[in-house]
Order: structure tokens, then sequence, then C-alpha cells
């Protein structure tokens, strides 16, 4: 007998341009056949954190027959992990976004239709988050360059929403022009470096394997192997910066000398006195003298397409 699904479709409004108004009656379409057990409920979020809101609530109501649908891009994915973490309920991705950087690594096809007449099939296992202080990272939390680069982007989405994907390496070109060193100490269990203050260009904790748009700082990265990819780059020349990009956008920089990839369980960040860690937490930025993070193995559900 076919399992009963319940499924909340959560729409950020915001997101990218294929997020249109004919969505809702694209979903009741697929779910709601003649005869079908499978019910859905379409929703907007309304403000920031809405979506975590809505995603434990409707949890807590249906349990593990819950599937929560994050139709969006990375951050409303990241929002409704954060609110499923610890529920039976299971997550999934509708990729609306610009990057759609995590649903590249656990969905088969980033064909909205296709997904659509796949959704009432899943194939629901656990994966991991990454803690970061008191948040939840699902995808990559990066530190330094990439930050800079992450604020550069979203300003010129503000401005060229046009320019979509293309947002990320124009900001990449902008970004070199400023600041390319930045120093931390780190203390890292499971990577048999435990302590080291470094110089780097840019740093990041890798659950899943792309971020801005597909770039792949982590290719071997997998986001249920109870680890977190820490890749490290040491300050470079611009020429040897120029060089390297297209391959870290490729995921083939790991042979680079300057490239540093530490397989790791937890640790603890620190900037030099007087000053902050620059970082982003699945695209959202922010600013701390210091984290402690670690790996969350199979914190929440979800469901593979």
């Amino acid at each position: 007998m076919t399992a009963a699904f319940h499924f909340l479709f959560i729409i950020n409004p915001a997101a990218g341009k294929r997020n249109s108004a004919s969505l809702p009656d694209r979903i009741r379409t697929a779910i709601e056949v003649p005869g079908s057990p499978h019910t859905c409920e379409i929703v907007s979020t309304e403000k920031s954190g809405h979506a975590s809101e809505l995603a434990q609530v409707f949890a807590k109501r249906h349990g593990e027959q819950a599937i929560v649908v994050a139709c969006g891009g990375d951050g409303t994915a990241h929002e409704v992990a954060n609110g499923l973490r610890g529920t039976p309920a299971a997550l999934t991705i509708l990729p609306l976004g610009t990057g759609n950087d995590f649903a590249r690594v656990v969905l088969s096809s980033q064909s909205i239709d296709t997904l659509l007449t796949r959704l009432t099939q899943p194939a629901i296992r656990p994966i991991d988050l990454i803690q970061i202080n008191d948040r939840t990272c699902l995808n990559i939390t990066s530190f330094g360059f990439d930050t800079r680069v992450q604020r550069l982007m979203m300003s010129i989405n503000r401005k060229f929403r046009w320019l979509g994907q293309m947002s990320y390496p124009l900001a990449i070109v902008i970004g070199l022009l400023g600041q390319r060193r930045f120093t931390m100490k780190y203390f890292l269990k499971g990577s048999g470096c435990p302590e080291k203050q470094v110089d780097y260009i840019l740093a990041a904790l890798c659950n899943g394997r792309f971020y801005g748009g597909g770039f792949n700082p982590a290719p071997q990265a997998e986001v249920d192997d109870g680890q977190i990819e820490l890749v490290l780059v040491d300050p470079l020349p611009l020429r040897r910066i120029v060089a390297l990009i297209p391959l870290y956008k490729k995921g083939q920089h790991l042979n680079d000398p300057a490239v540093h990839l530490l397989p790791v369980t937890s640790g603890h960040l620190a900037a030099p006195a007087g000053f902050k860690l620059l970082g982003n937490i699945d695209g959202e930025l922010f600013e701390a003298a210091q984290i402690d993070f670690e790996i969350l193995p199979q914190a929440v559900r979800f469901a593979f397409y």
C-alpha cells in the first residue's frame, strides 16, 4: 500500500526567475490527482525566518508523513532545514533560486516539471548538518574572500537581477581589487592538524559541494558521511588567483599546493584580537570574533528524487 504523504510547499516569492504565478496550480495538478492518498498545502513566506516557523509547525502536525518542500534557493532550503532539524519530517527542494547549489548534490534533476512528477515517490534518508555557534548550516559556511564576494554579489543582484548566475563571477572580479589576505587561528578535531594560525584568502566548511552558483570547493564532500570538508586556500598573487579560479569552479583545484583539504568533525576558529571573522552561512552574512563548529550526523531527513 502506498504511503500517504502530507506536503507543505513553502514558496519564497523573492526567489529567482522560475518562480511564477502558475506554480501553485502545477503543484496541485501533480499531487491532488483523483484517488491519491496525498495532501498538499501551499504557502508563501512573508518575512525572514518564516519558512523555519512554517516547517516546524507542519512537522509537529504530521510527523514522519510530512514532506516540506523548500520552493526557492539555498536560503529557503537553509531556513526549512533549521525548522525541521530533529523532527521526523523530511525536507526536499524545488530549486527556484539563483544558485540552487545544494540542490545540485541532492536532486537528480533541476527541472521543476520533472521533479513535480516524482514528488510522491521519494527516497528518504537522513543527512548531516553543521552547527555553527548557535546556528545550523545545511550546505557551506565560508570565510574571508568568499564573504566579500557574497556581499558584492548581493549588491549586484539587487541592482542587476537579470544577471542571474553571472553575478557571482562579476563579484569575484570586483572583489579581487580589494582585500585578499585574512588571518585566523584554528583548532580542529579529526584532521591530524589540531592547532595552527594561518593566513588565507578563503576558507570553507563544507557539507555540500557547491556554492556561488556552481563553484565546487569540496568535490569529495558527501552530505551523509559524518564529516566536514574544511577547504583552506593560501594567499596568492593576483596572477595565481586568476589561474586557480576556473579550476576551483570545476572542482579540479585540490592538487594545487596552495589548497588544503582537511576532513574534520568539529573545531574552533578565531580571528586575531580586535578583528572578526567575515563569514556566511548558506549565503547569509555574519561576523564573529570566533566560532565553534561541529558536524551533526543524520540531523534532518531528506527526500531524494
